[in-house]
């Protein structure tokens, strides 16, 4: 096993000091352990270095972006800085595409893990060695149903240099050596077939080797996309092409006819069958003036085009669908979250109503008469990814709690 071959460090990091007040390491196997404080900062350093002297790799969590460079700053001449690394935090949206969140806190950029709240590294550094086997586990079990999405990640993640615990991680995940890049682009081919836009796709194959991370977390995202899963904020933050990706590979029409995504994904008609039913049609009136179709498709297709629309219309003519459909079809390309604000608190419940009968479970509203425990059930599941159209009271927008889990998620319209 590889974490017999590792030790696991975490670092605590004055915020205004940069010093290093606090770190700790763990052997893989269990069999030692060290802890600063007590002692002097240079001999924690050192046992440090002996602590890691026998193994073949370093692991932690954010170790690549907050860890090591620490670690560098307070002694460039450590020996342990020379190992491969592998940082469980870059692992977690791979292993865990359909929940990036587990073992992790509700942090909006760094995806910090769920530790005791005192900060305690050696605790941290022993977390961070259970995520990592169940990372580990993950991944194995998912070999077995999606051998492409593991070979492709294991070539775009060890791009860089300095990877070497990565490769030898995926190595022995997947049972096979670093792929070849002809090998990654023909498991490209089949994972895109279908679930993005055909051009944008086999543009993107033949410039993979570009996008590394980025397209590996994109990747992820898609695999589970469609509810219950959203991309960890940090991942926005830290690799903002992941989210450009998405919205290249599924949320921009191209014109090829051929383009089974495009044509199914971005039609304003099929879109409505598919939650509506296939019975369903735009209502023929009112009439758009300017090109003679129902003015309720013509606001649909505006919407779904990503254009500011002002759509003004009897009542009992089906405004709601207006937002529904496009909003929903947005959720599905690309995980994004559509805001409705209304002060009516009875349309609200109408609305979350009308389409829970219709078996469309990802949407919920917020608004003052909701309970304290029923609020805090709405807020997990938006910051899941579980909901797809929030309608929310416009006071409710001055609520903090609110406004936190609102950054955590891609907002769409």
């Amino acid at each position: 096993m590889m974490v017999m071959s590792l030790v696991s460090i975490d670092l605590e990091v004055g915020c205004e000091s940069g010093r290093i007040h606090r770190l700790a390491g763990v052997h893989g196997d269990g069999s030692a352990s060290l802890a600063f404080p007590p002692g002097k900062l240079p001999g924690a350093l050192d046992a440090l270095d002996r602590l890691a002297d026998g193994v073949a790799f370093l692991l932690g969590h954010n170790l690549i972006a907050f860890d090591l460079p620490q670690l560098r700053a307070a002694q460039p001449n450590l020996r342990l800085l020379g190992k491969p690394a592998i940082d469980t935090l870059r692992l977690n949206p791979l292993a865990f595409p359909r929940n990036p969140y587990h073992h992790l806190v509700k942090h909006y950029q760094d995806g910090a893990l769920l530790g005791n709240r005192r900060n305690d590294p050696l605790l941290d550094a022993k977390l961070a060695l259970q995520v990592f086997t169940d990372q580990c586990a993950s991944l194995k079990a998912m070999q077995e149903v999606s051998p492409d999405l593991l070979l492709t990640w294991h070539w775009l993640t060890t791009q860089d240099h300095g990877t070497g615990g990565l490769d030898h991680f995926f190595t022995e995940v997947r049972g096979a050596g670093r792929p070849y890049a002809s090998q990654v682009r023909a498991a490209l081919t089949r994972l895109l077939d279908n679930t993005a836009c055909a051009e944008v796709g086999a543009d993107i194959i033949l410039k993979a080797e570009q996008f590394s991370w980025a397209l590996a977390y994109a990747l992820a995202w898609m695999s589970v996309a469609g509810g219950n899963s959203v991309m960890p904020p940090w991942v926005r933050h830290q690799f903002p092409e992941a989210g450009r990706l998405i919205r290249a590979l599924r949320d921009r029409p191209c014109s090829s006819p051929g383009c089974v995504w495009c044509r199914r994904e971005h039609d304003a008609l099929t879109q409505l069958k598919l939650w509506y039913g296939r019975d369903y049609d735009f209502r023929p009136e009112p009439v758009d003036a300017a090109s003679g179709l129902p003015l309720q498709r013509v606001i649909v297709e505006a919407a779904m085009r990503g254009e500011h629309a002002l759509g003004i219309l009897p009542t009992g003519t089906g405004k709601s669908l207006c937002y529904q459909v496009p909003a929903l079809s947005r959720f599905v390309r690309t995980g994004a979250l559509s805001i409705v604000i209304s002060p009516l608190v009875a349309l609200m419940e109408d609305q979350v109503k009308g389409l829970r009968e219709r078996g469309i479970e990802g949407c919920a509203a917020i608004n003052g008469l909701l309970s304290m425990p029923e609020r805090a059930d709405v807020l997990e599941r938006v910051r899941l990814g579980d909901i797809g159209i929030l309608l929310i009271a416009p006071e409710q927008l001055r609520n903090k709690s609110v406004r936190k889990v609102l950054a955590q998620r891609e907002i769409g319209a």
